[in-house]
């Protein structure tokens, strides 16, 4: 029967579009959860606006008839394949979040228990003052007055609970130790153990903080994210879509796109 072959392509146009839109959704509520965080809200529109299309697609080849029904099929490719690629990249930034946010966690933690020994060994025990000499009194007056200078500021940026604060009290810690070092605390047993874990938790928590998406890396990934054409296929999604009869434009063809990529919308129908 004549609408046989129709329907056949429209239950499989309308299966492509519902696989896409289901990988789509699944990722969306990470994608609103780092927006909501802070995040690039780039990937989140396109995400939205693709899913969007989508649905306009399903909309017309229900009410698509003949050869505008065939004429759809390329451009439900190029959709599905874009939407494909867009999942595939909000994973990718799902996990590199996660990852991000957990090592920035670890290290703020770590830094924090170490200030907390610093000031216990520190100004407490007092661990160092045996190995301490000064030239005059006024040296060791002017000594004890940037100690309690720097244990005010230490316990201060410790209370803030952030890793911003927890760094400058790491910072600070180091400049105390250093201080004490260079009147003779560097003759004690625990200086160099003790040096050696605040200068590493302060480099670890710089680093960790280093890799938090800023006002500025939020920009880039806009400006790189914002046009949907702009969204590149992997080599192998390329090649399972040339396989259905779809053909599309790669490096070779002038484009730009390197490594065998392919942009979504240069696909055409063969």
């Amino acid at each position: 029967m004549p609408g046989e072959p129709e329907g056949a392509l429209r239950a499989e146009l309308l299966e492509q579009i519902g696989a896409a839109q289901a990988a789509l959704e699944a990722q969306l509520d990470q994608l609103q959860h780092a927006a909501n965080q802070g995040g690039s809200t780039a990937a989140l529109v396109i995400a939205q606006n693709q899913l969007s299309r989508l649905g306009g697609l399903g909309q017309t080849i229900e009410h698509a008839r003949g050869v505008n029904l065939v004429s759809i099929r390329a451009e439900v490719t190029a959709v599905v394949a874009a939407t494909l690629a867009t999942v595939q990249q909000a994973r990718a930034a799902a996990a590199g979040s996660q990852a991000a946010e957990l090592a920035l966690h670890e290290a703020q933690a770590e830094a924090h228990r170490t200030t907390g020994d610093f000031l216990r060994d520190f100004y407490e025990r007092r661990i160092f003052d045996k190995h301490l000499h000064f030239a005059s009194p006024e040296d060791e007056r002017a000594y004890r007055e940037r100690e309690e200078a720097y244990q005010r500021a230490i316990q201060a940026a410790r209370a803030e609970g952030t890793p911003e604060g927890d760094l400058r009290a790491a910072r600070l810690a180091i400049a105390q130790l250093e201080d004490a070092g260079a009147h003779g605390a560097t003759d004690s047993p625990d200086y160099a153990r003790l040096h050696h874990r605040l200068t590493q938790n302060e480099a670890n928590l710089t680093q960790a903080l280093d890799k938090q998406p800023t006002p500025e890396k939020e920009a880039e990934m806009d400006a790189a994210l914002a046009p949907s054409e702009q969204v590149l296929l992997p080599p192998e999604l390329a090649a399972a879509f040339r396989d259905t009869g779809v053909t599309v434009a790669d490096a070779g063809e002038g484009h730009g796109v390197s490594n065998g990529q392919i942009r979504a919308s240069q696909m055409s129908r063969a």
